[in-house]
């Protein structure tokens, strides 16, 4: 596999656009610096992307003086309207496409998003045996779950856990349906919640699994592959290769 990012995910890019335009508040600007120190892939993507933002900046900015001049030098009758169209027309142009460049050069998947797509498919959930008992609320976020409902799946299951926060169950199926939702990152702290409190879990292979699989996707490869290493089975072995080629 290639080792050089290449690309940077449209969630990482908006993290960085808020960090350089200072609209982070100071406890997310202490915890973005944090990341940047501790892991290096991320501040080579950050810096990557810096370099990129400042030359769009730095192009926009020399289209608005280009723009400013032409503005003045026709009210002092040094340029025909035409020609000042026209140079209006082309920096405007040019500007338009470097910002056409860097946004598809940046918007493409990484390696380790297209392995997440190639691997991940939604954990199927549990038999929905509906009955007055006290799981009747779990079970019928599990029918939600089931149908693609995942936001409404998560409201339910989020005021259960409530009542019960280190159930191994509600924070797997938790986690799992933020996966589906397309949100590995709230779902890793469910699932890590299942590890920690749950050791002897049923759910912890296919926890442990879907933890490297979100590892993949936000670029931390080297703990993607010591987790997946702890699970024997055929799906994990596979990604370890694919990983590894």
């Amino acid at each position: 596999m290639d080792k050089n990012l290449k690309y940077i995910s449209p969630e990482q890019q908006e993290e960085f656009e808020h960090f350089l335009l200072g609209s982070m508040t100071y406890n997310q600007e202490a915890d973005f610096k944090e990341q940047l120190n501790e892991n290096a892939e991320l501040r080579v993507q950050f810096d990557e992307f810096k370099s990129l933002f400042h030359a769009v900046e730095e192009e926009g900015m020399r289209t608005a003086l280009n723009v400013f001049h032409q503005k003045f030098e026709s009210n002092h009758g040094t340029k025909s309207s035409n020609e000042k169209r026209k140079k209006i027309l082309i920096a405007a142009s040019i500007t338009a496409f470097v910002a056409l460049g860097v946004s598809l050069f940046l918007n493409q998947p990484t390696q380790g998003e297209k392995l997440f797509k190639e691997y991940f498919s939604p954990d199927p959930g549990l038999p929905t045996v509906m009955s007055s008992n006290d799981n009747y609320d779990f079970y019928e976020a599990m029918v939600d779950y089931k149908q693609g409902h995942y936001d409404v799946a998560i409201q339910k299951w989020e005021k259960l856990l409530v009542q019960k926060p280190e159930n191994d169950t509600l924070n797997y199926f938790l986690g799992a349906a933020h996966f589906a939702n397309d949100n590995t990152k709230e779902g890793l702290v469910f699932l890590k919640t299942t590890l920690k409190s749950s050791p002897q879990s049923v759910f912890n292979k296919e926890a442990l699994y879907f933890i490297a699989l979100g590892q993949l996707k936000n670029g931390d490869e080297k703990k993607a592959i010591e987790n997946l290493k702890k699970i024997s089975d055929e799906k994990s072995e596979a990604l370890l290769k694919n990983i590894r080629e």
